[in-house]
C-alpha cells in the first residue's frame, strides 16, 4: 500500500513540475494500473466459496487420484491471475510432491482446475487447506487467502489373486486349516464359478460349461477345524511393503475360499477376531493401511494374556528370518504356527538357516514365497 501510494505521488508530483505531453502521459498511463491495484487492495476474497471434488476416495496402491478445485465468486472484476496452492499431506511433501499451480480467471465468476496425483503410497492422506492468492500488475499488492476443505484419500495396499496352487505353495509344509490344506471340502456344493488355474478336473460342472460355453467348476463350502489369524513382522525392512502386500493377497485369498480368518497387529494391542466375508476384508485391510515399521512389540504381552483362541493357526509374515521372530511365534504353542518369507530362499543366510532349523524343531512350518512372482489384479473394488 505504501508502495502504491509513493509512486502515484512521485508520478503526479513530476507531471505537475515538468510538465509537458510525456510527463503526463506517464502519469495517466500508469493510473488505470494503480486504480487496480488500489481496488484488489479491498477485494473480498472471503466471497469466494471453494468446492474440492475427486473421482475416487479409495483406490489400491499404484494408482492415481484425480482432484478438481472450483473457485465461485459474486463478481466480475477481472483476475489478471491466480495462484493456487494444495497443502498436501506431510507424508506427500516429504516424497517432493507440490501442487502449485496458476491460473487466469479473468471475468469468470465461476472457473476451475484440476490435477492428478500419481503412484500414491498406501495409508491414510488427510488433506485441509486451500491456499491461493491474487495480485495486480506490477506485483505492488498481493491478497491472500486459506479456505478449508477437508478430504480423506484411503490408499489400500495391492494384492495379488492367488491360484489354488499358489495356496498350496504357501501351506506345503503342512495342513493349517483342514486335512485337505487349502482345497475345499466336497461334501457341499454352494455354487458354480469360472475355472481358475490349479482347479481339479474332477471339480467342473459340465452341464455350466455347455450352458455358458465357458469351463466352469464347482464352489464348495469351507469346513474347517481352526481360525487362522495373520500375523505381520513390523520391524523396518526394505521388503516390509512387499510384506504388507503379502499378507493382503493371502487374506484376499483364504476370504474369498469362504475361510474365517483373523489379523493380529504387533505394533498394537489390536487383534480382529476370526469372520469371513467382504467386511472381514474390509477391517483386515483397513488395518494394513495404517501398518507402519516399528521397534515396538506388543504382542508377548496380549499372548500371555490369551487373546487367540486355543486351538488357532498363525500365519507369520515375515521378511527375514531371525531366531527373535522365532521365538514370538513359539508363544503362541501349542497353537500351530507358519512362517511366511517374502524373499527368495536361495539368499537365506547361514544365520538364517540357523532360525530355520531352530523353527522346524520346534514345530514351526516355514514356507517362502517371493513377491515378485505373483501379479497384481485391481479389477475388484473395495466392498464396503
Amino acid at each position: 500500500m505504501i508502495g502504491l501510494v509513493l509512486l502515484m505521488t512521485v508520478s503526479f508530483c513530476y507531471a505537475m513540475f515538468q510538465g509537458g505531453f510525456v510527463s503526463w502521459f506517464i502519469f495517466y498511463s500508469f493510473l488505470p494500473f494503480s486504480v487496480y491495484a488500489s481496488i484488489l487492495l479491498f477485494y473480498p476474497l472471503h466471497d469466494f466459496t471453494v468446492e474440492r471434488k475427486v473421482n475416487k476416495r479409495e483406490c489400491q496402491t499404484g494408482e492415481s487420484v484425480e482432484i478438481a478445485l472450483t473457485f465461485t465468486r459474486k463478481n466480475r472484476l477481472p483476475l489478471l491471475f491466480m495462484v493456487v496452492e494444495e497443502e498436501l499431506p506431510q507424508e506427500m511433501e516429504d516424497r517432493g510432491l507440490q501442487r502449485k499451480i496458476i491460473i487466469f480467471p479473468g471475468f469468470k465468476r465461476t472457473f476451475s482446475m484440476s490435477y492428478t496425483l500419481e503412484n500414491l503410497q498406501r495409508g491414510e492422506h488427510s488433506f485441509q487447506s486451500i491456499r491461493f492468492w491474487i495480485g495486480d500488475f506490477f506485483g505492488l499488492v498481493e491478497k491472500e487467502a486459506i479456505y478449508s476443505s477437508p478430504l480423506k484419500i484411503t490408499v489400500f495396499p495391492r494384492y495379488h489373486e492367488l491360484a489354488y496352487s499358489d495356496l498350496d505353495r504357501v501351506f506345503n509344509q503342512g495342513a493349517m486349516v483342514s486335512t485337505k490344506k487349502t482345497q475345499r471340502e466336497h461334501s457341499v456344493v454352494s455354487g458354480v464359478r469360472e475355472y481358475q488355474p490349479g482347479d481339479q478336473l474332477s471339480w467342473i460342472n459340465w452341464k455350466a460349461t455347455a450352458r455358458t460355453s465357458e469351463i466352469m467348476t464347482k464352489e464348495f463350502e469351507v469346513q474347517k477345524n481352526r481360525d487362522v489369524f495373520i500375523m505381520l513382522d513390523e520391524k523396518p525392512s526394505d521388503l516390509y511393503e512387499e510384506s504388507i502386500e503379502m499378507a493382503a493377497s493371502i487374506a484376499h485369498a483364504m476370504l474369498k475360499k469362504g475361510m474365517e480368518i483373523g489379523y493380529v497387529s504387533m505394533g498394537s494391542r489390536l487383534i480382529i477376531p476370526a469372520a469371513a466375508g467382504n467386511k472381514q476384508k474390509r477391517k483386515i485391510f483397513y488395518r494394513l493401511v495404517k501398518e507402519e515399521p516399528g521397534v515396538v512389540n506388543a504382542l508377548n504381552e496380549n499372548v500371555r494374556k490369551g487373546i487367540l483362541p486355543a486351538n488357532a493357526a498363525v500365519i507369520f509374515i515375515v521378511s527375514d528370518l531371525t531366531l527373535e521372530k522365532v521365538d514370538i511365534l513359539s508363544a503362541f504353542r501349542p497353537i500351530q504356527g507358519l512362517m511366511l518369507c517374502v524373499k527368495k530362499q536361495a539368499d537365506v543366510t547361514d544365520e538364517e538357516r540357523f532360525s530355520i532349523s531352530t523353527a522346524i524343531s520346534r514345530g514351526i512350518k516355514i514356507s517362502f514365497f517371493e513377491h515378485g512372482h505373483l501379479k497384481f489384479d485391481r479389477s475388484e473394488v473395495m466392498a464396503k
